[in-house]
């Protein structure tokens, strides 16, 4: 679990403007920021805090639906077909 935090989550933390607007970014990075679901978040967040956006706030919201979406299907099946649960 320690390998997925520090790979995945905190350097997606970290490059999706926790501490920057994206604005500052070369065109290329802020095109792969925008691919970034960390992005969306900690922009809502800057949204309701301060009023300002980096993105259109319903894009985000739209963005991680899909995410939980995706998220809940994908436990669902695993749940259904009882992969790697011990009886």
């Amino acid at each position: 679990m320690a390998a997925v935090t520090n790979f995945i989550v905190t350097p997606l933390t970290f490059l999706s403007g926790t501490f920057y607007t994206i604005d500052r970014l070369p065109p290329w990075a802020q095109f792969l920021a925008h691919y970034n679901p960390f992005f969306y978040n900690i922009d809502g967040f800057r949204y309701g805090f301060l009023g300002q956006e980096a993105s259109r706030p319903l894009m985000g919201v739209l963005v991680l639906i899909g995410i939980n979406i995706v998220g809940l299907a994908a436990t669902y099946l695993m749940i259904r077909s009882g992969y790697k649960l011990k009886a």
